[in-house]
């Protein structure tokens, strides 16, 4: 209920702990760009960069959106802040803490327990030592020791819970009509002067960049996996080194749902419990129709579909721990009562029991194995790969005999951004347009461009920045004008409407139709006019609203009727008060932050800007 009150708080928390992330991805984000090297940065911290290099590290590798980018920047400054203000404060981790904390992670274990050659080797995996990592590692411990030192919670009062569910809980029954650009187009004329002067205007936005097409390479790993030779003296030795995790019992379970809901009364939950008990009964009667109870009656539809079953688990598997600890204690044949959860209450039933032999798991031993060789034999294929393109960098055909590699063409490709994704990279996309390879004809090094593949790539055509001719975008400006236009005389005719209806006079619209809405609204509905429809009181409504949607245009939204909030219960209320009360210290947190920034200079570059303050809501 009380998300709201946290969704436009920073979270810091979020990208404290990226380095542990790192060991799946690569570096950690912190000190990756000193690791790196180069000058182009998106902000700074201090001294600290943070790059599109930091950017692709903590987004794991994945397209990052315009709008996304800010967003993920603001976090990694913030992380640099506060780990600048926990040296300044000098929190850090002791010597035990820190090697305590890095032999915790699975990943470091041979067995369940620490192992230092698996250790070395999976740092030298992703290129790092030792040293860089546990740099990394207390930087973020010293981060974690200070926002722990600030308080987790503030103590808040009934009224004001009790206030805040009143609020919170009232929904209010809308209407919705919207007021359509398309209807307006005809009334929408754009003159060629109109045209020529958005041209002038804007004549960078028809600047087309300069752009290149591309020769280029890929060494994957991942062609490397089936040519791995792996002996069963292998996959004996593997067995044997992790047979406890290997022959983990498991069990093949069904289930049935009653759902409850996290705003049902009493009386709701106590139907929903004699249903499930009803349920119990006839499946105990008759076992072999529980399939049919739970595709008639179970309200996790997924499973339902198919008679309730949940498939083969073991005992690490991510059930919700009330689920889990029923299911492990049952046998083969055996029902357990009602298991209340979050989501309602669960009759669960076990099928079958088995513990897994040498035979079972030996497929899933081939495959790690040929992984891992793969990826030896990759570091192994990399080191070589690009001694080649380096050391004959007039062409890509010796390193692509020698590898076997197709030599692809990429279609034209910009300094931003390339079609196929194995180019869309900014580090190849920088190392294209330099001049070595650019004007040299050079061969560029071999750049890790997604997880597991790298490239070479040369340059074999060339576009210089032109200015597109007015001619060849007159259409696309008239056609946006238009729609500017249409979007005007719209929003125009509907605030007049809005008026009119506000007045008390009859407006004939189209309304859609009617849905409950909450304070906390959604995504299509405009914030400012879900605060207009909830400022006025319940005994003066209707009252009216207006709005633009994204890809729609102006709506015009009309609030029916008030409908009050339920009462929570003791145990829900409890939770909200926590829950409230951690939102009240998020914001203490938070404020402190603020006041970190002051102390440090921040400085943005490469097309970043210090965010505004978000809006109340």
């Amino acid at each position: 209920m009380f998300d709201f009150v946290e969704k436009n708080k920073t979270s810091v928390q979020v990208v404290l702990g990226l380095v542990a992330l790192g060991l799946m991805v690569g570096v950690g984000v912190q000190g990756l760009s000193a690791l790196q090297g180069g000058n182009n940065y998106l902000a700074k911290v201090g001294s600290t960069e943070i790059t599109e290099a930091d950017v692709a590290k903590a987004t794991q590798g994945q397209p990052v959106s315009n709008e996304m980018k800010p967003m993920v920047v603001r976090q990694l400054i913030d992380r640099q802040l506060v780990l600048e203000q926990a040296h300044k404060l000098h929190f850090g981790p002791s010597a035990d803490q820190l090697r305590d904390t890095i032999a915790a992670y699975p990943v470091f274990q041979e067995n369940g327990q620490f192992n230092n050659q698996t250790y070395q080797k999976v740092l030298a995996a992703q290129g790092m030592s030792p040293k860089d990592f546990e740099k990394l590692m207390s930087d973020d411990l010293a981060g974690r020791q200070l926002l722990s030192a600030l308080p987790l919670s503030v103590i808040a009062s009934n009224a004001t819970l009790d206030r805040l569910t009143r609020a919170i809980g009232e929904k209010r029954l809308v209407a919705g009509a919207l007021i359509n650009p398309a209807d307006y187009l005809a009334q929408a004329t754009v003159s060629d002067a109109e045209i020529k002067q958005y041209y002038d205007k804007n004549a960078a936005q028809f600047k087309l960049p300069e752009q290149v097409k591309l020769e280029y390479i890929a060494l994957s790993r991942g062609t490397l996996v089936d040519a791995q030779v792996v002996s069963d003296a292998d996959v004996q030795k593997y067995f044997d080194e992790h047979q406890k995790e290997l022959t983990r019992e498991q069990r093949k379970a069904s289930h049935i749902l009653i759902a409850v809901a996290p705003s049902a009364n009493a009386e709701q939950q106590k139907a929903a419990q004699d249903k499930a008990e009803a349920l119990l009964k006839q499946a105990r009667a008759n076992p072999a129709k529980f399939g049919e109870l739970a595709k008639a009656n179970s309200d996790d539809k997924g499973s339902g579909a198919n008679g309730g079953d949940l498939g083969w688990f073991d005992d690490s598997v991510q059930f919700v721990p009330e689920f889990k600890a029923a299911a492990l204690k049952l046998g083969k044949g055996e029902f357990s009562g009602l298991v209340r959860t979050q989501f309602g209450f669960h009759i669960i039933h076990i099928d079958d029991v088995k513990t897994r032999t040498l035979a079972d798991v030996k497929p899933e031993i081939v495959a790690q194995l040929k992984q891992q060789k793969a990826q030896t034999a990759f570091q192994a294929q990399l080191e070589k790969f690009n001694d080649t393109v380096y050391n004959q960098a007039d062409s890509l055909k010796p390193a692509a005999d020698a590898y076997k590699l197709a030599i692809m063409s990429s279609d034209w490709v910009s300094k931003t951004s390339a079609k196929d994704s194995v180019l869309n990279n900014p580090k190849l996309l920088e190392a294209v347009f330099s001049d070595d390879v650019l004007k040299k004809k050079h061969n560029t090094e071999g750049i890790e461009t997604l997880p597991g593949t790298v490239v070479a790539a040369r340059v074999v055509d060339y576009k210089p920045a032109q200015q597109q001719p007015l001619a060849s975008v007159s259409a696309d400006i008239q056609i946006k004008l238009k729609q500017e236009k249409a979007a005007k005389l719209a929003a125009d005719d509907g605030a007049k409407k809005l008026a009119a209806l506000q007045k008390g006079q009859d407006v004939p619209l189209k309304w859609q139709e009617q849905r409950e809405l909450t304070r906390m609204g959604d995504r299509s509905v405009d914030p400012k006019a879900l605060n207009g429809l909830f400022s006025v009181p319940a005994a003066k409504l209707p009252a009216y609203a207006s709005g633009n949607v994204p890809g729609q245009g102006f709506v015009i939204y009309k609030a029916i009727k008030s409908i009050p909030a339920e009462q929570p219960g003791a145990g829900e209320r409890k939770g909200l008060m926590t829950q409230l009360e951690r939102a009240y210290g998020k914001a203490e947190q938070d404020s402190y932050l603020d006041g970190i920034k002051a102390n440090f200079k921040v400085v943005y570059g490469h097309g970043m800007t210090a965010p505004a303050k978000p809006e109340a809501q």
